[in-house]
């Protein structure tokens, strides 16, 4: 019988010291496998591959005075979030959460690593040590993202296989499964095997999915946003990019940026059940994206066909957001207010968990000021529907 949930966190963390998980890495990898320093001011860092130290952060701290963020020494034995499953289910009871959707820190430091085959094997070993250890405490309340790497469509079409195997109920992309930039035509088979296999596709901390030109690991010339059909050099053209120009006068904000990359390859005509969840972006700015991507697409379209070769579109930007988007909010009472825009349908509540921007172990009381005279379907479906029907945890 599938579990009641009244609030999951669709957007939490895990920070883990790779003591607990690193006997998963293939023994002939394992002295270049991360390993836990202690830094000069007596915090915790992470170094793999032998690369620079990767620090824990100030703001993984959370459940303290924010006058006493500054002096923490942030320790994986002392922050809340960074122990054992168990304890992890203590937390989460103390904080009024059922379950959250965990995203994790160490893919990014996984590409300290100076080769792929290293790079392939910590991001295996990871995910079946999530899957097989550590979310096998409890797996309906302890739901991580795998990690897919970003090494080509091959790797990342095995591992994605590999993820749906182990029972995980989520991904995260942080390029397009290609492992560039701009989406390409070989990333549809990525797409239709997460459909295919039910699996939910999320993208942590914007709306940008960046990638890597051709070379090694850690030598990559980050890529364009799109691979324009053709870009006409004239001295009447004094805009540099072409999807840049949908997100003038936002205000700097590009959260949109891998719809409209994903709309502009066509990728969202040709799959039309994909969507994609963009974590930890809030919601309040989504009206205003919403008119201004419009506005700007029936302004600078023409620009964009004629210089760079981009096709018009078949349907309105903001009608690409709201059907084959969801996104995150942490604590934003206006954005819940304005939640009509995009669609309540489209909305999730996260508690950032264990990171400051969050308030444990008071995010009932946020809860209660943020959905305060929310109707109640409507405020179910932000809290817990939309967790459930994104990432099948009724199944």
């Amino acid at each position: 019988m599938a579990r009641e949930y009244r609030v999951i966190s669709a957007d939490s963390h895990l920070d883990l010291n790779p003591e607990v998980w690193t006997h998963r890495v293939p023994a002939k990898w394992r002295d270049r496998a991360p390993r836990r320093v202690v830094m000069a001011d007596g915090s915790d860092g992470v170094v793999c591959d032998g690369s620079a130290p990767n620090s824990i952060g100030l703001t993984r701290n959370v459940g303290v005075p924010f006058e006493e963020i500054p002096f923490q020494i942030s320790r994986f034995s002392d922050p809340v979030g960074n122990g054992a499953p168990e304890l992890r289910l203590e937390e989460q009871d103390r904080d009024g959460v059922d379950a959250e959707v965990m995203f994790t820190w160490a893919d990014g430091m996984f590409r300290n690593a100076k080769d792929d085959e290293l790079y392939l094997a910590l991001v295996h070993a990871y995910n079946e040590y999530l899957a097989e250890e550590y979310m096998a405490a409890s797996p309906d309340r302890l739901i991580a993202n795998g990690i897919i790497p970003v090494t080509g469509l091959e790797d990342a079409l095995r591992e994605l296989e590999h993820c749906a195997e182990l029972g995980y109920k989520g991904i995260t992309l942080n390029t397009f499964p290609s492992g560039r930039g701009f989406p390409t035509l070989e990333d549809d088979n990525f797409w239709a095997a997460s459909l295919d296999l039910g699996i939910g596709i999320s993208c942590h901390g914007g709306g940008r999915l960046g990638g890597f030109g051709g070379g090694a690991l850690g030598s990559r010339k980050a890529d364009p946003v799109f691979n324009y059909p053709r870009i006409i050099d004239s001295p009447q053209n004094h805009k540099g990019d072409a999807l840049s120009l949908l997100f003038s006068n936002q205000g700097g904000s590009h959260n949109g940026m891998a719809v409209m990359q994903m709309a502009y390859a066509g990728v969202w005509d040709r799959f039309p059940n994909l969507k994609v969840y963009f974590a930890e972006t809030m919601v309040g700015w989504l009206p205003f994206c919403l008119f201004m991507l419009d506005d700007n697409y029936r302004r600078y379209q023409p620009m964009m066909r004629h210089f760079w070769g981009m096709p018009d579109l078949e349907r309105k930007p903001s009608e690409y957001m709201k059907d084959h988007t969801l996104w995150g909010t942490l604590y934003d009472p206006f954005g819940i207010q304005v939640r009509d825009a995009i669609g309540t349908e489209n909305i999730m509540f996260s508690t950032d968990f264990p990171h400051a921007a969050g308030d444990w172990p008071n995010s009932r009381q946020i809860i209660d000021d943020m959905f305060d005279a929310v109707p109640e379907d409507d405020k179910h479906a932000m809290l817990a529907g939309n967790a459930v029907r994104f990432w099948h945890l009724d199944s």
